[in-house]
C-alpha cells in the first residue's frame, strides 16, 4: 500500500511539475505576444511620424502630394550628394508628367558627426540659409562642392562663401547659423533619426515605407516613383 501511496505522490508531482512548465510557457508566449504587438504598433507610430514636415522650407513641393518622398540625408554624405544631385531631374520629369500635386521632396537633417566633422556646420548653414528663402540653392551648392569644405579645416570660411555668392544678408545669415532655434531644428532631427531607429544615409522613405535597395540613378528613382503613381490610379497628365 506504501509503494502505491508513494507512486502515485511521485506522479501527482510529475503532473504538477508539467503543469507549472506549461502554465510558464503559456505566460511567456502570452509576454511575447505582447511585446510584439507594442513594438509593431510602436514602430507604426513612429513610421507615420515620418512623413510629419515642421519645417517647410525644406519641402519641395506641394505638402499635399500624391507621392511624398522624405530624405534622411547627410550635407557631407557622398551617396546623399548622389541623390541630392539627381533627385532635381526626376522632380521635373515627374512634375512635368504627372502634374504639380504628384510628387514632394522633404529633406531632414541626419549628420554622422562621428565620420563627418563638418556635417552639422553645413546642416546649420543650409537652414540658415533657408530663413532668407534659398535652403534648395545652399543644398544645391554644399553637394556640388562637397570635396572642397568636407574635410576642409576653414570649412566655416568656405561655407560663408557659398552664402555670399547667394547674395545672402551675411550678417543675418551667421546670426541664424549660430542660433539656438537652428541649432534645435538640426537637433530635433537627429533626435527623430534615433526614434526610427535609421542606420545610414541617405535614409529615404516613400509614402511612409523605407525605398530599399536604393540605386542612386535618375532612372531608377524616377521608375519607383512612376510605381507608385501607378499604383495611387494616378496617370500622366498628357500621353
Amino acid at each position: 500500500m506504501s509503494n502505491v501511496i508513494k507512486h502515485s505522490s511521485q506522479y501527482g508531482k510529475k503532473r504538477n511539475n508539467a503543469v507549472v512548465v506549461v502554465g510558464s510557457l503559456l505566460t511567456i508566449i502570452i509576454v511575447l505576444f505582447g511585446l510584439n504587438y507594442f513594438i509593431s504598433q510602436k514602430n507604426k507610430s513612429d513610421t507615420q511620424s515620418v512623413g510629419k514636415v515642421a519645417n517647410t522650407q525644406t519641402t519641395m513641393g506641394d505638402l499635399d502630394a500624391k507621392v511624398r518622398i522624405v530624405s534622411y540625408s547627410d550635407f557631407q554624405c557622398p551617396a546623399c550628394a548622389g541623390f541630392g544631385k539627381v533627385f532635381p531631374e526626376v522632380y521635373k520629369n515627374i512634375i512635368e508628367k504627372y502634374g504639380p500635386s504628384s510628387l514632394a521632396l522633404t529633406y531632414k537633417h541626419f549628420p554622422l558627426t562621428s565620420i563627418h566633422p563638418n556635417a552639422f556646420l553645413a546642416a546649420q548653414s543650409a537652414e540658415a540659409a533657408g530663413n532668407q528663402g534659398k535652403f534648395w540653392e545652399m543644398h544645391d551648392i554644399l553637394y556640388e562642392k562637397q570635396n572642397d569644405w568636407g574635410n576642409a579645416m576653414d570649412a566655416k570660411s568656405k561655407i560663408e562663401g557659398y552664402a555670399r555668392d547667394l547674395d545672402l544678408d551675411m550678417a543675418r545669415f551667421i546670426l541664424d547659423r549660430d542660433s539656438r532655434e537652428v541649432q534645435k531644428v538640426v537637433n530635433d532631427s537627429l533626435a527623430e533619426t534615433k526614434k526610427l531607429g535609421l542606420t545610414h544615409t541617405p535614409f529615404v522613405f516613400m509614402n511612409g515605407l523605407e525605398m530599399k535597395d536604393l540605386r542612386l540613378s535618375a532612372e531608377d528613382i524616377q521608375s519607383r516613383i512612376e510605381a507608385e503613381l501607378q499604383r495611387l490610379g494616378v496617370s500622366p497628365i498628357s500621353q
